[in-house]
């Protein structure tokens, strides 16, 4: 299956005074939030795999803040009525207006969620930022139908070189991914004892690295953040904000398969994989998470899983071994 890369790494920072009234964001004087010209609402935009430099054309008027500002816009995708709770950022630009290639609007709306060959409703908006002191302005949104290509999605990801892999920012199997493709990644690792690391946006040193801040802050160019204890990590990094976080987790699965205990996978530091060996009823499982909010996972499509998914069939009682594979995203298992 060929494979469409989404390109979506540029972070561009800010500084404006800003005034703040009881850790309150405000508008500093009358506003005007961006509205979009372009494309019609309603329009069908039919992608395809053949036509994948074809482009979009997005346009909207001017956002005004009240004041004389460098403004940031950026074009937000999302299912209909979920109030883009989950968007997709398909382009951030300084003007007033962004071209999208087919290629990625089509990865960026299968990450979405749209089903592919299929004419399906996604809702657009355009909004307008100046700094995290400043409220965002957005758009009213505009409804389009677009038929998707069948093609395996890309997620945006951040390379995590460090002493526990060789200080290697080209090794593709220490990744964090961005599943909503929204600046906040996330990824799952197991430490030595004194491990150091570094984030990268390319598989390289530059130009765009990030290390330690202090107090959980990323900062450009700066020296290697610190585990200490060894074990497994939930690892997420936000380049929004320039924050991250490490929080050791543990898995295991439940349900009818287990008689409702829970059996706690251990690390295959051969296979990168959480594992373990078994014997499952006749029933369902799902795989959970232990330290950082609990997520469960179920099944998705094929061995793909997704938070909340559909329990996991075991058809005949007997001897499994189950893999769990979160080396990136989408995870995937194995049931044998």
């Amino acid at each position: 299956m060929k494979r469409i890369y989404y390109i979506g790494i540029i972070l561009v920072l800010f500084a404006l005074h800003a005034c703040e009234t009881d850790n309150k964001k405000y508008y500093a004087g009358d506003y005007i939030s961006p509205s979009i010209v372009l494309p019609a609402t309603g329009s069908h935009i039919v992608l395809t795999e053949t036509s994948a430099n074809d482009t979009v054309l997005f346009k909207w008027q001017r956002a005004d803040f009240g004041f004389p500002a460098a403004i940031t816009y950026a074009v937000q995708i999302a299912k209909p009525d979920t109030y883009f709770e989950s968007a997709v950022k398909i382009g951030e630009t300084k003007g007033t207006s962004a071209a999208v290639n087919y290629a990625n609007l089509n990865n960026s709306v299968l990450i979405a969620g749209l089903v592919p060959e299929t004419p399906t409703e996604i809702e657009v908006r355009v909004n307008a930022s100046i700094n995290n002191n400043i409220r965002t302005l957005y758009s009213e949104s505009i409804r389009l139908v677009i038929t998707a290509y069948n093609v395996e999605v890309v997620y945006p990801i951040l390379f995590v070189p460090g002493s526990y892999q060789g200080w290697n920012p080209a090794d593709s199997s220490t990744i964090v991914s961005s599943p909503k493709a929204d600046g906040v990644y996330e990824g799952y690792f197991y430490f030595p004892a004194n491990t150091e690391f570094k984030f990268t946006g390319q598989p390289d040193w530059n130009p765009l690295n990030w290390g330690e801040g202090g107090g959980g802050k990323l900062q450009a160019g700066a020296g290697n953040i610190k585990v200490t204890a060894a074990g497994f990590y939930k690892v997420m990094a936000n380049t929004n904000n320039l924050t991250y976080s490490i929080i050791p987790v543990s898995w295991s699965i439940t349900g009818s398969a287990t008689s409702n205990n829970s059996i706690v996978l251990s690390y295959n530091e051969k296979n990168h994989t959480l594992e373990t060996t078994t014997h499952l009823n006749s029933g369902e499982f799902v795989f959970k998470e232990t330290g950082a909010g609990n997520r469960v996972l179920g099944l998705y499509f094929g061995r793909q899983l997704t938070d909340n998914g559909s329990e996991i069939i075991v058809e005949e009682a007997g001897n499994y071994t189950i893999s769990l594979n979160l080396q990136k995203y989408p995870y995937t298992f194995t049931l044998k």
